[in-house]
């Protein structure tokens, strides 16, 4: 018996796979043609700004520095805003129950809207009148030939005249110099509403025997106030209010009256 056939038999070694094919890589073709590829940019200092954390740890110091001087006024802060909103409280109350004079015609509708906000505040005195004439004269009748009649003044003493038409109505002014007051000038503003002539007369106090370039100045500014469309519409009386006066008393406007020799 040979050696050989005392050694184990020798098994016959198993094939190897073939080894597999490693693929290539091939180049990123971009994204699609017409689609605009995204970047991702550098963030600015304003993305910066909004992403960074908070300094809570200033903030709070910088709260604490400005709550201890208010921490030191509240009290005295407290009764001064109190007393604030109680002056505001009564101020309401007392206006809601202030008596208000309502104007019985147009003519003193006017002479309330001088004393309206801003009021009427002339370098001199001005003094008005109201007066609603009933019944006096025809419908169509010039307010000019109106007033002449009404007053009795004639060209003499008319100084300056002008006519005009403001909302629905024909209106006349004219200053005068009346024989009885040579120092003073009176303003007069009329119109007819319908058989009725309604006057304004403002009777201008002053030193000089003629108009002056200021008493003519603030003449204008009144006729200005009170000679606008929305005051002069046919059956509409203006909504102008006189606070703190009695019936029949019209508002004075500039100084106080000088005191008379010997009062």
């Amino acid at each position: 018996m040979s050696l050989s056939s005392h050694l184990p038999s020798r098994r016959p070694t198993p094939a190897r796979p073939p080894l597999a094919a490693v693929p290539t890589p091939t180049p990123d073709p971009g994204p699609p043609r017409g689609v605009a590829e995204r970047r991702r940019h550098r963030r600015g200092r304003l993305a910066r700004l909004l992403t960074a954390p908070l300094p809570t740890a200033g903030l709070e110091a910088a709260l604490a520095r400005l709550a201890r001087p208010v921490r030191r006024a509240l009290p005295w802060l407290l009764p001064v805003l109190c007393l604030g909103s109680l002056a505001l409280a009564i101020r309401g109350i007392w206006a809601g129950h202030t008596p208000s004079l309502a104007p019985r015609h147009r003519a003193e509708a006017l002479c309330f809207a001088l004393a309206a906000p801003p009021p009427f505040a002339p370098t001199m005195r001005v003094e008005p009148s109201a007066a609603l004439l009933r019944g006096r004269f025809s419908p169509g009748t010039p307010p000019s030939m109106a007033l002449r009649e009404a007053m009795q003044f004639d060209d003499r003493m008319v100084l300056r005249e002008r006519a005009l038409h403001v909302g629905d109505y024909d209106v006349a002014t004219a200053w005068l110099r009346l024989p009885a007051e040579t120092s003073h000038r009176w303003l007069v503003v009329g119109w007819m509403e319908g058989a009725d002539l309604a006057v304004c007369s403002f009777r201008f106090v002053g030193d000089n025997d003629e108009l002056t370039p200021e008493q003519e100045r603030w003449g204008n500014r009144l006729l200005g106030r009170i000679l606008v469309p929305g005051n002069f519409h046919v059956g509409a009386l203006p909504d102008f209010r006189l606070h703190h006066a009695r019936d029949g008393e019209l508002p004075v406007f500039g100084p106080p009256a000088k005191p008379t020799p010997g009062s």
